[in-house]
């Protein structure tokens, strides 16, 4: 009977053991769900209260150089975590704008 459960043990350790690299692996693999995110409309309640434009009226403060903006380097168009589900025109600008630094 011993035996029996130590098997069972082992065969769980085995198992295990294989779970974990391959759910790290997955983990590591590129989401596209981000490249559909649609563009934040600027009548929102939130991009009201954030005062968001599309366009900066400074070239030198947008979206594409804040330390929030998610949107890789050279891209139109990012995510952002003050708009989840939406994404922020990289020339934007908010009132939530922090200079990368």
């Amino acid at each position: 009977m011993i035996d029996k459960n130590r098997r069972k043990m082992m065969g769980m350790f085995g198992a295990g053991a294989v779970a974990v690299p391959l759910t790290a692996v997955v983990g590591t693999l590129p989401s596209r769900a981000q490249d559909t995110l649609p563009a934040v409309d600027p009548e929102s309640a939130q991009a009201s209260a954030l005062q968001y434009v599309a366009e900066s009226p400074d070239p030198a403060t947008n979206c594409a150089n804040c330390t929030l903006y998610q949107g890789a380097e050279g891209e139109e168009m990012g995510p952002c975590p003050l708009f989840p589900g939406s994404s922020v025109h990289a020339a934007g600008w908010c009132s939530a704008y922090v200079p990368m630094g």
